[in-house]
């Protein structure tokens, strides 16, 4: 697992930055080029009216149901956000235990 670490983290970095930067140059907040794709092949399998956001896709289109796009929106971010805090930490964690057990070894 904490070889995979760097790599979460490295991908929630692209995630959020798509989201924020992408998003202030496209004028969409939570702009994500991979929505588009997605978009673009559903279209030309002929689905219509489809949402802003590729999860609330999902989860309608799983459950049934039409949830808020507000609340999945809501719950999206909340995930990052501690998806990314976790990542950090435990990457710190890491790195940290890793000077530490070099440090002992090299006494």
């Amino acid at each position: 697992m904490e070889k995979t670490r760097v790599w979460n983290l490295i991908t929630l970095l692209l995630t959020g930055s798509s989201w924020l930067f992408l998003g202030m140059i496209v004028g969409v907040p939570g702009y994500c080029p991979l929505t588009d794709w997605h978009f673009s092949v559903l279209e030309k399998l002929g689905e219509t009216n489809l949402p802003n956001s590729y999860l609330k896709y999902l989860f309608d289109r799983i459950t049934g149901l039409d949830i808020d796009s507000s609340l999945v929106d809501r719950v999206t971010l909340i995930v990052f956000v501690v998806a990314f805090a976790l990542s950090v930490f435990l990457n710190l964690r890491d790195k940290i235990l890793s000077k530490r057990t070099k440090r002992k070894d090299g006494d």
